[in-house]
């Protein structure tokens, strides 16, 4: 029997066998609208979901009708230069049917080695550049504001995970040795990514994380039914007067009876009579900020418990804490920036004062240097005109002390009643009694 997960693998893998020659075309820098397959003849993307579905009904009867792939054809055949502009909610979500194809187009990417590698063991361990490269990638396709980056960085890296672990639980399951393993390569993988995944799998560390997240899949007891659609365009679809559900309210909205007449588990079926009693008693609803969806102590987490660090639940994938509980009106205004905005223009300020403040050291520096050769210059004249006229230069003198007003006036050679310095030597200047600095006499 096939697995849920093994049947939703070989769906993608013919997607993406047939939108490969696209994504390596766009890679390339060129963007056409059509593209040759791997045996040079030309795929102009014909297929369609009717017709995938009329062939699965011409098909035997045991096997299930499915949607077809999502080949995302109109998006590959836009022209050069054009872009779908994606919407973003306030709390940085791709949201409404454009963001449903971004987000299909990023597990494209996901799925590409050549873009996402897969033998890097966490995605954390991509280098912030190289991430960087993959948003301008998705760019050449859709328009992405700059506080909707950071959505489709952890987008790709969900989906990245998402396609690792199906590789493993098609391949771990059907090939059970490491040497089998790297005989049945997938063709799409190249040599050394393919080696370097399986090499971990059967690691012991790989065996060691992968029983904690199986132990930790155990504990959720309460798997929504609410589809493939986001939860961020669920309650864009939900808003009345702008104003969205929240968190509370969406925890019903995805935990229902399923279609197929399946009973909801019996968690959540506790779950929501808690809320629903919450909610009727309005308990908390003093506290909520004007269009907050999630806040500290809302009826979410009164039923479910506070948030861990760097993670709220119930809204999707996106939203920190730091973004939600730090500002109580971002609400308001879906332009306004996020707060990793923020922080990154702070850092930028802060880089150009250091910049700033180091050639001002700079300067200083050589303003020191300078003070202090033309110093050592005055203390050698002074040591020169001492030996040649102890009786006339008091050696107590401060050097640093002279002013403008002292320097002997050439026409009169008289400064203040005393006598000039060219009269101390005797009929001798200074000037031929003082090395010049460059290697020659006055």
């Amino acid at each position: 029997m096939r697995t849920r997960a093994g049947s939703r693998f070989e769906t993608e893998q013919h997607d993406d066998e047939v939108v490969r020659p696209y994504m390596e075309q766009l890679m390339n820098g060129q963007d056409y609208s059509q593209a040759e397959t791997h045996d040079g003849q030309s795929n102009e993307l014909r297929i369609t979901d009717t017709e995938e579905q009329q062939n699965d009904e011409s098909d035997t009867s045991e096997k299930k009708k499915v949607r077809g792939p999502t080949l995302l054809k109109e998006i590959w055949k836009l022209p050069p230069g054009k872009t779908i502009a994606v919407q973003f909610n306030s709390r940085n979500q791709a949201i409404k049917k454009d963001g449903r194809k971004l987000a299909s187009f990023l597990g494209f990417v996901a799925r590409t080695p050549e873009l996402t590698p897969l033998h890097i063991h966490d995605w954390r361990s991509f280098d912030k550049d190289e991430k960087k490269k993959l948003v301008e990638f998705v760019r050449k396709k859709f328009s992405i504001p700059t506080r909707g980056e950071e959505f489709v960085i952890k987008s790709i890296g969900k989906k990245w995970k998402d396609y690792k672990c199906d590789l493993k639980s098609v391949y771990l399951t059907k090939f059970k040795t490491k040497d089998v393993l790297l005989k049945n390569k997938p063709n799409r993988i190249p040599r050394d990514q393919w080696t370097g995944l399986v090499s971990y799998w059967v690691s012991e560390k790989a065996k060691r994380r992968s029983q904690t997240n199986r132990n930790n899949r155990a504990k959720q007891k309460m798997p929504h039914t609410g589809g493939s659609k986001s939860i961020a365009t669920l309650m864009d679809e939900k808003a009345e007067n702008g104003v969205e559900p929240t968190r509370a309210q969406v925890f019903i909205l995805t935990h229902r009876p399923r279609k197929d007449g399946r009973p909801l588990d019996e968690e959540s079926s506790k779950t929501i009579d808690m809320i629903n009693e919450k909610l009727s008693n309005s308990e908390g609803s003093n506290e909520q900020p004007p269009c907050s969806v999630a806040w500290e102590g809302d009826v979410y987490s009164q039923v479910l418990g506070n948030e861990k660090t760097g993670y709220v639940r119930g809204l999707g994938l996106g939203p920190t804490p730091s973004v939600l509980w730090c500002s109580r009106s971002f609400g308001n205004n879906v332009e306004e920036d996020s707060s990793n905005e923020i922080v990154k223009r702070l850092e930028q300020e802060v880089t150009k004062l250091k910049d700033i403040n180091g050639k001002q050291n700079e300067e200083l520096s050589l303003v020191k240097q300078n003070q202090e050769k033309l110093l050592s210059e005055l203390a050698w004249v002074r040591k020169a005109m001492s030996r040649n006229a102890p009786n006339e230069l008091s050696i107590h003198q401060n050097i640093n002390e002279i002013s403008d007003d002292q320097v002997p006036d050439a026409n009169s050679g008289h400064e203040r009643g005393q006598q000039s310095p060219h009269m101390l030597f005797k009929g001798q200047s200074v000037a031929e009694n003082i090395p010049s600095s460059h290697g020659h006499t006055t």
